[in-house]
């Protein structure tokens, strides 16, 4: 029973580390490009809401699609020529 309490804690704390990165990296990138704080805040909530809510199998589609841009950005912004 315990190993069981222990697996759930450590859910738990993936996901709250998941949601603080998440949420800090949309509300950067929101304010960056929309220069209000009032509606990069409400579009990070939204953006919460709809990830770790309504679509929480998108968690993980999202950590792993951040890791492969960690892993091969540079490569990938060379061969697509963009400038993100």
């Amino acid at each position: 029973m315990g190993s069981i309490l222990l697996a759930t804690a450590f859910q738990s704390m993936i996901w709250l580390v998941l949601l603080i990165v998440f949420v800090v990296t949309i509300y950067v990138w929101s304010k960056s490009k929309l220069t209000n704080t009032t509606i990069a805040v409400l579009l990070t909530l939204l953006l919460a809401y709809v990830i770790f809510i309504r679509y929480s199998e998108l968690v993980w589609i999202l950590a792993i699609g951040v890791v492969i841009y960690w892993i091969y950005g540079t490569d990938i912004k060379k061969v697509t020529k963009l400038k993100i």
